[in-house]
């Protein structure tokens, strides 16, 4: 039987959860209202922190929101960035394992898009977030691949990040759909 990797520490556990606390709180209140009458305040009392640490976390409610927008894992994009081999194979095996775990985050990421439809001045700062994502493939398929030129890294982010969002919207869309086969 293989051992379990060791837990965080600690504080690293609780930063963790206070985030994931203070995030569904935002998304929450969102759902239940019109995005721009919900406070700092209002999404710190619901998350059980002060004002103050709700800063100590996020820099403003959209961020908190933003925090169910798309994102690479860390130790994904770590692993492609520092893997070898050619990045366009690499960069489905990434978008596979990235897919499927984010499959049991299906109704969270419903619920974020149905808010920023409902919600169009989200828009923005939701592009923005996916343009920067974006770079941060980029700039590991640059790392990857050392001679690659600055177009090949940016179409082969590009075409990812398209792959990955028409694929969620499917897999959104239709419940019965496989992500991964989409």
């Amino acid at each position: 039987m293989p051992t379990p990797p060791p837990l965080a520490p600690l504080r690293e556990r609780r930063r963790a959860e206070t985030t994931a606390a203070v995030a569904r709180a935002a998304l929450e209140l969102a759902c239940e209202r019109p995005w721009a009458g919900v406070t700092v305040d209002d999404v710190a009392a619901r998350s059980g922190v002060s004002r103050r640490t709700f800063f100590n976390y996020f820099p403003s409610k959209d961020e908190a929101l933003l925090h169910f927008a798309p994102a690479w894992d860390a130790d994904l994009l770590a692993a492609f960035r520092e893997g070898g081999g050619p990045a366009l194979d690499a960069l489905e095996e990434l978008l596979v394992t990235h897919t499927e775990r984010a499959h049991g985050h299906r109704e969270d990421a419903r619920r974020f898009f149905a808010v920023v439809h409902d919600n169009p001045e989200l828009l923005p700062v939701l592009l923005g977030r996916i343009a920067a994502v974006e770079e941060e493939l980029a700039a590991a398929v640059r790392r990857r691949e050392p001679g690659a030129d600055e177009l090949r890294a940016r179409v082969l982010a590009s075409c990812a990040a398209s792959v990955s969002r028409v694929s969620a919207r499917c897999w959104m869309d239709d419940p019965d759909a496989d992500p991964v086969a989409t």
